[in-house]
């Protein structure tokens, strides 16, 4: 009879088997996901990998599952990289995943699909956070490999379209694992440096080439950035998460450059255009003003104190013309009339009387014209036309 085990035993004897078998370690296994759970406090990820006819149980650790640059998805047909265990407390076995990935899609381009949902659902990608580029921007900083031909596009274009602007050149990683730390700190370094736009990118290449402007990292900075950015990442075809997270994008670096800046005999131009109106705005206006002038001086010439003062003078003449004239004639007037008053003064005058032999008596003083008035012993004055008698009244 043989001998008894636990079930302890015959599980940890199970698991050992399967652990002994070679066919069951770092198998590639094609399924479907189902009942996936990315546990938030382990990270770990649990799912269900199934297909029409079966389905197992997986758990992939989160050592392994931070590798991924995707998150599964139920529904999401992939391939694992798997050993089959038994977890011997509950007797099952189960597939303990390594890697992953996707079916039928690269994981690459289903990470870039994953995180542009993620940041355009967070209004990374927003129009409303978009900063309008400055016109005629004086500083321009390029964050690229400074040993790229997009720096070399860049500065040609910009000698040539808009020579006067400054370019600022702040080199960075821009392939790699450690090219998203490098271009995030040229980014923080050309923000702080006074620049009026930045041109942030490369030339073409692989999705594979591309992924730092595609990481999560790039985009937020890119978003928090205070100047205006340029996104011009490899060709016109080439479309990354840097793009829709830039103020702008631009197909090509050297088209960034076109973008950034005006071109300058355009300007000029313009410029003389401007320059040919005001002038024409100056001179009508100054014409306007001199006729105001004219208008104005002919106006004080007539209100002008001294112009007023010459017709008040000519009308002072002449009413002093006719006031002597009718002073002259008044005094011709008054002497024909003092004249005849005269004569007939004369004529009435007592002296003209007494000299045909009349005379005046005056008693004390007053004129005698009664004997009533006089009495004997009176002494009389008698005035005659050539002198005065003084007489003694006898009777």
């Amino acid at each position: 009879m043989s001998s008894i085990i636990t079930v302890s035993q015959l599980n940890r004897y199970i698991s050992f088997k399967m652990k002994e078998d070679s066919n069951l370690r770092f198998k590639l296994v094609r399924g479907e996901i189902s009942n996936f759970t990315n546990h938030a406090k382990t990270g770990h990820f649990y799912f269900t990998l199934k297909d029409r006819e079966s389905s197992i149980k997986a758990i992939m650790f989160s050592s392994f599952a931070a590798r991924l640059n995707f998150i599964p998805q139920n529904g999401m047909s992939v391939i694992v990289s798997a050993s089959v265990q038994v977890f011997e407390r509950d007797g099952i076995y189960q597939l303990y995943v390594t890697d992953m990935q996707p079916d039928g899609i690269g994981a690459l381009y289903l990470a870039f699909e994953q995180l542009k949902e993620k940041l355009s659902a967070e209004g990374i990608f927003d129009e409303e956070h978009k900063k309008p580029l400055p016109l005629y921007p004086s500083k321009i900083g390029i964050v690229t490999s400074p040993d790229g031909a997009a720096l070399q596009d860049i500065l040609n274009i910009l000698s040539r379209r808009y020579p006067i602007a400054e370019a600022a050149i702040f080199p960075a990683l821009v392939q790699g694992e450690n090219a998203p730390d490098s271009i995030c700190r040229a980014l923080d370094l050309a923000d702080s440096s006074n620049c009026d736009i930045i041109i942030v990118g490369r030339g073409g290449g692989s999705l594979e080439d591309l992924m730092c402007f595609n990481s999560e990292q790039v985009a937020r900075k890119l978003y928090s950035c205070r100047t205006p950015v340029i996104s011009a990442v490899g060709h016109e075809t080439d479309v990354t998460i840097a793009d829709f997270a830039a103020d702008l994008r631009a197909p090509t670096p050297s088209a960034a450059a076109e973008l950034a800046v005006p071109e300058i005999g355009v300007l000029y131009k313009e410029l003389n255009v401007c320059c040919d109106r005001l002038s024409k705005a100056f001179l009508d206006g100054l014409n306007w003003k001199n006729n105001i002038l004219s208008a104005k001086e002919n106006e004080l010439n007539r209100l002008s104190p001294i112009n007023k003062l010459s017709v008040y003078k000519v009308k002072i003449d002449s009413r002093e013309d006719e006031l002597k004239k009718a002073m002259k004639n008044l005094l011709l007037k008054k002497s024909a009339a003092l004249n005849e008053k005269i004569l007939l003064l004369d004529s009435l005058s007592p002296l003209k009387t007494m000299s045909r032999g009349y005379s005046l008596v005056y008693n004390k003083g007053r004129l005698v014209s009664s004997v009533k008035q006089v009495k004997s012993g009176d002494e009389l004055c008698v005035h005659l036309s050539d002198g005065e008698i003084n007489a003694l009244v006898k009777e």
